[in-house]
C-alpha cells in the first residue's frame, strides 16, 4: 500500500489530464488489487446495518483517499455523485455500477431529472471509473449471494456527496462516515 500510495503521489505530480489520470490511476489500481494480501483483516469486516466504509490513506494535501467498501449481499448507496475523479477496484467479488445521465443543466438548486443510462457489472480484479462531467452519477450495489470488497480511490476527501432522489427529483447533501472496525459504528464524521 506504501508503494500504491507513493505511486499515486508521483503520477498526481505529473499533472496529467484528468482522463490520463484515471486511466493511470485504474492500471496502477489493476496492479495493486491482482494480490490483496496488503488489506488487512480489519478492513475486510462486513456490518450488517449498511456497506462498510475503512479509510486506508488520506493525503495530507487533500488531493485523494483510498477506501477499502465491504458490501455485504444485498447492500448498496443510493444515487450520488462525487464530484470528482474516482477509481472503484474490485479486490473481492462483483458490484452492480448504474449509471445515470443528467437531462436538466443544473440551475435549479437542490433538483435534477435523471434518466438512467446503462449498468455496468464491476468483476473481482478489474476497475471501475468515475470522471466528471461526463461519468459521474450513479449507484452501487452487491446483487451477488457473496460478500464483495470494493478499493476507492477519490480526487479529494470525500466529505460530502450529492444524494440524487430519481422519482422526485429532490438533490441533497450526504455526509460520509467511515466506520470503526470493530463495532461496524460510524467512527468519525468528516
Amino acid at each position: 500500500m506504501q508503494g500504491y500510495v507513493r505511486d499515486l503521489d508521483a503520477l498526481l505530480l505529473r499533472h496529467l489530464s484528468m482522463p490520463a489520470l484515471v486511466e493511470a490511476v485504474g492500471a496502477r489500481t489493476r496492479s495493486l488489487i491482482a494480490e490483496s494480501s496488503w488489506l488487512a483483516p480489519e478492513f475486510r469486516a462486513a456490518c450488517d446495518e449498511n456497506y462498510a466504509r475503512y479509510l486506508l490513506y488520506r493525503d495530507p494535501k487533500n488531493r485523494f483517499v483510498v477506501l477499502s467498501l465491504v458490501w455485504k449481499p444485498g447492500q448498496a448507496t443510493p444515487i450520488h455523485d462525487h464530484s470528482c475523479w474516482g477509481i472503484m477496484g474490485m479486490v473481492q467479488g462483483s458490484l452492480e455500477v448504474v449509471n445515470y445521465d443528467r437531462l436538466d443543466d443544473g440551475s435549479e438548486p437542490n433538483r435534477a431529472r435523471l434518466r438512467e443510462a446503462d449498468t455496468v457489472m464491476v468483476e473481482e480484479l478489474d476497475t471501475g471509473a468515475v470522471l466528471p462531467p461526463w461519468n459521474e452519477i450513479h449507484l452501487i450495489g452487491n446483487r451477488s449471494r457473496e460478500v464483495a470488497i470494493s478499493l476507492h480511490i477519490y480526487g479529494r476527501d470525500l466529505d460530502v456527496f450529492n444524494v440524487f432522489d430519481a422519482v422526485t427529483g429532490r438533490v441533497s447533501p450526504m455526509r460520509i462516515k467511515y466506520y470503526n472496525v470493530d463495532r461496524c459504528t460510524p467512527d468519525y464524521v468528516i
